[in-house]
């Protein structure tokens, strides 16, 4: 069975691996009407989509099969596309250029008549409505001569119907329309999320101050008066169309600059090393804490875990190895904690604090054994002279309700005094 789609997206697929470009949207309308069927004509597209016939017969049409038949090397028009594209799927011909083949589109890129893509060419897609056929074939001859896509419309329904279809980059919106004129036109417009941020240039023969401050407030960019003078339709398009992408580019900007922002805060509080908090977020966090209890009028607890006899394990194996340890010792401790909204910073040298969650508070002593657990699971070898014996962990907790009389390195001194007590045991022990 034929598959319009895939055969479509074979050749957007291949055209992209030759030239770099892709389709616009004329491009894509006139391929997919010819897969559909090759006696679809160019007038039927313009009156259904609304193009001009004259560009789509003498700009697009042309540029188009020339290219599809430069990248198929045979012969393409529209009524025998479905056929070489068939035949080129069947043969799977969708290689990519080598790096040292220059793109097609290299060679005609310098000739803006040279057959090519329009999706690179053309300059914005412009949608006029007028109910005047003869402005409307007046402005899309000026329009196309400059490379601009240009549809019509020559009411205001069929004007919303045609966004609906494809947002346009600018629309120059005639005021006085029966039935629907330019205001209403651009106030649906500007009511609806999904053309709000469409570009109006009003066009009128009036040429009065109430006019245009009606437009400028319905929503209107700009405002060109009847009788058109070429350089001003064209320089007034061109000034909104840069605006456009001045503004596209400030918005990647910002995104940027959020992304950047968020990355200097992640890191301004994470230990690089450990890659869990540091010294710096433990002091703020348990200031805060400290001040949430003190209102609340609950206890605050805190938990101290110190790698044992580190300092022997660093001068046995080295720094790479002492980095190595602090960081899945780190990491053990942070998958115990990875449902519990304690948090974990890496205190000093080999110690690291909990700054435990009220939620945990009444299972202080159940986190703390799994804490012990976790490490001794890694079984990270401490003596290079005997494999049984395994990096482990002291473990103090402390707990405390705050009150004007005491700061939080009361809390601090205790669970300090808690971990010695665990150490002075022997190690991978807990005490509190």
């Amino acid at each position: 069975m034929y598959n319009i789609e895939a055969s479509l997206q074979f050749i957007e697929d291949t055209v992209y691996a030759k030239t770099g470009k892709y389709f616009s949207d004329i491009e894509r309308i006139i391929l997919l009407k010819t897969l559909e069927n090759n006696h679809y004509t160019y007038e039927q597209i313009a009156d259904n989509y609304g193009y001009s016939v004259k560009y789509i017969r003498q700009r697009i049409a042309p540029k188009l099969w020339h290219t599809l038949s430069e990248i198929f090397e045979e012969k393409v028009t529209k009524y025998n596309c479905q056929g070489v594209v068939k035949k080129k799927m069947q043969h799977q011909l969708t290689v990519a250029p080598s790096p040292s083949e220059k793109p097609l589109n290299q060679s005609v890129e310098a000739n803006a008549d040279s057959p090519s893509l329009a999706t690179n060419h053309h300059r914005g897609n412009i949608l006029l409505v007028d109910d005047q056929p003869q402005n409307l074939n007046v402005l899309s001859d000026l329009l196309e001569e400059q490379g601009y896509e240009v549809r019509q419309a020559l009411n205001g329904s069929i004007a919303l119907k045609a966004v609906e279809l494809t947002l346009p980059d600018v629309i120059l919106l005639d005021i006085h329309m029966p039935e629907l004129d330019g205001y209403a036109v651009c106030q649906r417009l500007k009511t609806n999320p999904q053309t709000q941020d469409v570009t109006i240039i009003f066009v009128s023969a009036l040429d009065e101050a109430w006019d245009k401050v009606k437009a400028f407030s319905v929503g209107g960019a700009d405002y060109i008066t009847k009788p058109f003078k070429v350089i001003e339709v064209l320089a007034r398009v061109e000034n909104q169309l840069k605006i456009q992408r001045l503004k596209r580019e400030l918005q990647r900007q910002n995104i940027q600059l959020q992304q950047a922002i968020q990355e200097l805060g992640r890191l301004g509080v994470l230990d690089e090393l450990t890659q869990v908090a540091n010294r710096s977020r433990f002091n703020d966090y348990l200031n805060r804490e400290w001040e949430r209890a003190h209102q609340n009028k609950e206890p605050l607890a805190l938990i101290f875990c110190k790698i044992d006899k580190f300092a022997e394990y660093d001068h046995s194996y080295g720094n790479l190895a002492r980095d190595s340890c602090l960081y899945e010792v780190a990491q053990a401790l942070k998958y115990c904690l990875q449902s519990s909204d304690s948090l974990l910073c890496h205190y000093e040298e080999a110690k690291f604090g909990i700054i435990v969650s009220p939620s945990d508070i009444p299972n202080l002593e159940k986190i703390a054994k799994s804490l012990v657990d976790e490490v001794n699971q890694l079984q990270i070898p401490y003596s290079s002279f005997s494999r049984n014996l395994y990096i482990t962990v002291s473990i103090g907790i402390a707990s405390l309700n705050p009150h004007e009389q005491t700061t939080s390195d009361r809390l601090i001194q205790l669970c300090e005094q808690e971990l010695e007590k665990a150490e002075a045991q022997g190690g991978n022990h807990f005490t509190g």
